[in-house]
């Protein structure tokens, strides 16, 4: 096994340190999940469950499986259910043992995280662009310095890829990662693309039409509290070969994922489409009014913004002095790995329910302190 504790602090969701507040009196700007809650009704959401929670589920979850799996166009077997997408990156991990994972950052942090736990060999790839962007920010995961064209894969290495990438919000195209793909794959090596905020774009570049029983080289993840909006109910699904899905599936064992989860992934699946324009909307606001008060904003696709700061060695005295003292959690970006990550400040979904809260700071307190 691996150890029983995880270096650093832990800097977003949940309780947060120095919270004393109610929820409704904090603004968790420091986490991805849908502000506007689920697309469907809560209503619908407890309308069966009462029944359902006095007697154990399916353990398996077969039905609900095979459902989810005919929505995204995917062979049943290739697909397992889990309580978050947390979990399954430990079960992966453990399932997978890659003989050297390879993260391209800016990225999210638990994959270090969970490496570093089964102690699996890590190589760090820093992005190559330059920063801070000045004027228009770079328009793709490519400008951003995620440059998969030069890396020489190994075998038995699994590289990790955010496509749209957290913390800048930048897309990789279909193509290029599919060429990226292809590449790795006649290296011997595999690739695991987070693809949590895949629903949130107006044009996906998912990669799930390549994922296959037979594709030993490939997963897929996602997590679907970012966008049920609930991350309380933890829920996520990862889809890989046929293998590699049926060891994790043992993994967690039985029983894994209970009935309100269940029944939150199946409202989700129900929906003819899924809409989140409401949440764009709130993101370019937000983003209109930060740049015209003259902070530099990234203009990626995600439903977040990276805002550079220039706070440097001051960044952890303005987010404590500035934006907890007022019921604000930041997430400052030196976590994710990007060059002078102290400089920059990722606004999660939150951010957008009371965007008034993070002007007033952004654009009046810091301005005069």
């Amino acid at each position: 096994m691996g150890r029983d504790s995880f270096p650093g602090p832990w800097d977003h969701g949940g309780l947060l340190p120095g919270s004393r507040g109610s929820r409704e009196e904090i603004l968790d700007a420091s986490t991805t999940v849908n502000p506007f809650g689920p697309p469907f009704r809560l209503e619908n959401l407890f309308e069966r469950v009462e029944e359902e929670v006095f007697s154990y589920p399916d353990p398996w979850n077969e039905r609900l499986n095979n459902r989810i799996a005919q929505r995204l166009d995917i062979d049943g077997d290739c697909l397992v259910q889990a309580p978050g997408a947390t979990a399954l990156i430990y079960r992966w991990m453990e399932t997978v043992r890659p003989r050297r994972l390879v993260l391209f950052e800016p990225l999210f942090s638990e994959y270090g995280r969970a490496a570093a736990f089964y102690r699996i060999p890590v190589l760090q790839v820093p992005g190559q662009g330059l920063l801070p962007f000045l004027g228009k920010s770079p328009g793709s995961a490519r400008e951003w310095g995620v440059e998969t064209d030069s890396f020489d894969p190994l075998p038995g290495d699994w590289v990790v890829l955010v496509n749209p990438v957290n913390p800048t919000g930048q897309v990789l195209s279909l193509e290029e990662i599919k060429t990226f793909f292809d590449r790795l794959r006649g290296a011997g090596a595999g690739l695991l693309v987070d693809e949590s905020f895949q629903d949130f774009l107006e044009t996906p570049s998912s990669l799930l039409k390549e994922v296959d029983p037979d594709n030993s080289f490939l997963s897929v993840l996602r997590s679907m509290t970012k966008v049920t909006g609930l991350p309380g109910i933890r829920t996520g699904w990862l889809a890989g070969s046929r293998e590699t899905v049926r060891r994790i599936r043992q993994s967690l064992g039985p029983w894994a994922v209970g009935a309100i989860e269940s029944r939150v992934l199946e409202l989700y699946y129900a929906l003819p489409e899924w809409n989140f324009r409401d949440v764009q909307i709130a993101r370019d606001r937000l983003s209109a009014v930060l740049v015209s008060g003259g902070w530099a904003v990234a203009e990626g696709s995600s439903p977040f913004l990276f805002v550079h700061t220039g706070w440097g060695e001051k960044a952890a005295f303005y987010r404590d002095k500035l934006f907890r003292e007022r019921g604000v959690y930041l997430r400052i970006t030196d976590g994710f790995g990007p060059p002078s990550g102290r400089d920059y400040v990722r606004l999660g979904f939150q951010a957008f329910r009371k965007p008034h809260v993070l002007e007033d700071v952004f654009l009046n307190w810091i301005r005069s302190f």
